[in-house]
């Protein structure tokens, strides 16, 4: 393929049909100036700086997030085990689960346990239940933060590949393991489980080495609605992870209507409620929102239509981020605007569902945000 040539410390972009590189920047409705500050931070400050990407299933395949964190040099933030919930899981970390466990999620309208960071839980009272964590080497960690709830006599301890057996520290209501030496891969247990005694485990952070860590939440199907119902959000970010940027990666599901039925207002207010969680972690957080991709809407049992939603989205979030002095990453312009889906999937960069991306169309849009950050820094270093 021939490669367009691109700024300093961008990516180079295979020619691709369909994609509209002039469309490809951050846009600022409303005032760029606390933007600009974090791009200064991104890369000469010393201080820590934690990147959320939070969103739905484009978020929970972690094919997208991963090509940006790989391109930010950025640690592994929060991981999850998503298998042991049965769905799908990223491919950049295992964690195989055994034993019995049951699932929570912040899809539900009623989860059945209390939700945080990770919009998700995973329960067991399995005395023969485990996780198998594996991570890249370059993540790994001398120190391993395993954040849930511990009913009863239950009590989470690691065990290590050369045999060592760590207890946990209990740090606040999380329980911290400190390694003798670092490691990336060990096996999760639990002793003390009985008929009345369960583990709920919401996530596990393994120690930061790099300065930027971009953590990635998402959940499959998940709306802004849904994310309002994760009652720990505020205080597990707080206490782990603090945001000084939040991707938005959510909106393709709660258009997901028919376009009669879609309340605009209302989706603009559930956004607002939930960039009020975040700014109470931290109140210089930089909004970054990510339009709807051009997708398909099912109008019948057999019929779909390109849905017209997605430009309602697109002006909503340009309004949100005038008000919050935020950025939008215009997706669907990038795509080549309405129906653009169908090119995308005749380039095998879409799936046949006119939804969801391939790997290679996920890794291609990650290419394009980092491009469009990089292009922003490169301007306010000028």
């Amino acid at each position: 393929m021939s490669l367009l040539a691109m700024a300093q410390d961008t990516i180079p972009i295979p020619a691709a049909a369909g994609v509209n590189l002039g469309a490809n920047r951050l846009d600022f409705p409303g005032s760029r100036q606390q933007f600009d500050s974090l791009l200064i931070r991104m890369h000469d400050s010393q201080q820590r700086l934690n990147i959320l990407h939070i969103g739905g299933s484009h978020v929970q395949a972690g094919i997208f997030p991963n090509r940006l964190r790989e391109h930010f040099d950025a640690s592994r933030g929060l991981l999850f085990p998503w298998k042991a919930i049965r769905t799908n899981a990223p491919r950049d970390y295992s964690l195989i689960p055994s034993g019995t466990w049951e699932r929570s999620r912040c899809i539900e309208a009623l989860p059945m346990e209390t939700l945080g960071m990770s919009g998700a839980a995973a329960t067991t009272n399995d005395s023969l239940a485990t996780l198998r964590l594996e991570l890249p080497a370059k993540y790994s960690f001398a120190k391993l933060c395993i954040i849930g709830k511990a009913e009863g006599t239950a009590v989470p301890y690691l065990l290590l590949d050369k045999g060592d057996t760590i207890l946990a520290e209990q740090q606040g209501p999380d329980f911290l393991f400190t390694l003798p030496e670092p490691d990336c891969q060990c096996t999760i247990a639990f002793s003390g489980m009985d008929s009345t005694s369960r583990f709920v485990l919401r996530g596990i952070y393994p120690e930061p080495k790099q300065r930027i860590v971009y953590t990635e939440s998402g959940v499959n199907g998940a709306s802004v609605p849904s994310w309002l119902r994760c009652d720990l959000l505020e205080e597990e970010l707080s206490r782990i992870c603090p945001p000084d940027l939040v991707i938005f990666g959510i909106g393709i599901n709660d258009a997901n209507v028919l376009p009669a039925k879609f309340d605009v207002e209302r989706f603009k207010d559930s956004y607002r409620m939930l960039m009020d969680k975040l700014r109470a972690v931290n109140p210089n957080v930089c909004f970054l929102f990510i339009t709807n991709n051009d997708c398909w809407l099912r109008v019948g049992r057999q019929r779909r239509t390109y849905n017209r939603n997605t430009q309602k989205v697109e002006q909503a979030m340009m309004e949100l981020a005038r008000e919050c002095n935020g950025a939008v990453w215009n997706q669907f312009r990038i795509m080549g605007g309405y129906s653009s889906s169908n090119r995308w999937v005749s380039a095998h960069l879409m799936n046949r569902d006119h939804i969801h991306f391939s790997p290679e169309g996920y890794e291609l849009l990650a290419d394009l945000l980092y491009n469009a950050i990089c292009n922003e820094e490169l301007r306010v270093k000028r």
